[in-house]
């Protein structure tokens, strides 16, 4: 019996550590970006555009984020955007959740009052984030 409670307590701990997030790298990214391009078969004019960090306020890039961003685990199209998980990708590992950073990252994650798509919902937020923070965001992606 001993053996069986050791043996659950450490999978519950187990479970608790795996489901928490795990920061991305750039390779990550690329991946990302490469599945998100060929799902929504985005023109290479705006692959381009998306390589020198901009984003056109147009339906095909508004998707192109909120998929990027969904598989990253950064967005969900029913709660929007996980600030948490955001600035902890940003600091890359434990984040102060008390801190000014996360306060501006919460700024920019509205809870779509708008009634938006997702994909317009996920572009604001997106947009907001690389003009606030994009400098920590390409710090982020680099290797450690």
């Amino acid at each position: 019996l001993d053996c069986l409670w050791l043996f659950l307590t450490i999978h519950i701990l187990y479970l608790q550590v795996s489901a928490d997030y795990v920061v991305k790298t750039k390779d990550n990214m690329l991946s990302y970006r490469e599945e998100c391009v060929k799902e929504l078969s985005v023109p290479a004019d705006l692959v381009e555009q998306y390589q020198k960090w901009q984003y056109p306020n147009d339906a095909k890039t508004q998707c192109y984020l909120k998929c990027v961003f969904t598989k990253w685990g950064l967005f969900d199209t029913e709660s929007g955007f996980n600030v948490e998980n955001i600035h902890t990708q940003l600091v890359r590992g434990a984040a102060d959740h008390d801190d000014k950073l996360h306060g501006e990252i919460a700024a920019c994650a509205d809870k779509n009052e708008q009634g938006s798509n997702a994909c317009e919902w996920a572009w604001r937020g997106a947009t907001c984030l690389l003009k606030n923070h994009l400098p920590l965001i390409q710090q982020s992606l680099a290797p450690k």
